[in-house]
């Protein structure tokens, strides 16, 4: 074959024209949704700012007495397990009143981003267990802050006043019994304040 005949290699043309730039409107339309994504996450640090600086603030040390009971040893507090069975709970229980009474908690140490919705599934879990509120309400949560609701429940009979709290460090179940059925509910949320500010300590 001549050697003319070989086909001839054909020059590889590349567009080396420069992208046109965005339209204006689209470059705004960016600009501005940056600006926006910008501003909505300063937004959320500002709005939830208490929430992060709440998060493990405390730590649960129960005092060796409260309201005039004392500490109940180790062995005494499986009783209190009844109301959860999340592991990792903690269960401390005071006697020795000359009233007969008995307050008894479980208190579990996490850090909460969402208290509010920690004490709705903490109720939610108490429910699904069989206890059952009467006028279970939102109430002062007191220095210690988060979120707190208190009411009344039966327990074999007996009545029993509960105040269930939550906040960025951990959750807890306060309740108070008597051997003669009389209890004080009308004081149970000022008590329950009274043992968080003693029992969450700083970490």
């Amino acid at each position: 074959m001549p050697e003319n005949d070989h086909p001839q290699p054909t020059d590889l043309l590349v567009d080396v024209t420069p992208a046109a730039p965005l339209p204006r409107s689209r470059r705004k339309f960016w600009l501005g949704a940056a600006v926006v994504g910008v501003l909505a996450v300063a937004a959320f640090g500002v709005v939830f700012a208490d929430n992060f600086a709440n998060l493990g603030a405390y730590k649960y040390s129960p005092p060796t007495h409260f309201d005039g009971l004392q500490i109940a040893p180790k062995a005494s507090r499986s009783k209190v397990v009844r109301l959860n069975s999340d592991s990792g709970v903690s269960a401390t229980t005071y006697l020795g009143g000359e009233d007969g009474r008995t307050i008894f908690l479980t208190v579990s140490e996490q850090h909460i981003f969402t208290p509010s919705s920690e004490l709705d599934d903490l109720v939610a879990r108490q429910r699904s267990n069989g206890v059952t509120f009467t006028d279970l309400h939102d109430v002062d949560p007191g220095e210690r802050g988060g979120v707190m609701k208190c009411g009344t429940t039966d327990y074999e009979g007996h009545p029993v006043a509960v105040c269930d709290w939550a906040d960025g460090s951990m959750w807890g179940v306060y309740d108070e019994m008597a051997e003669d059925g009389a209890i004080d509910p009308g004081g149970l949320a000022a008590r329950a304040r009274d043992f968080r500010k003693l029992a969450e300590v700083p970490s």
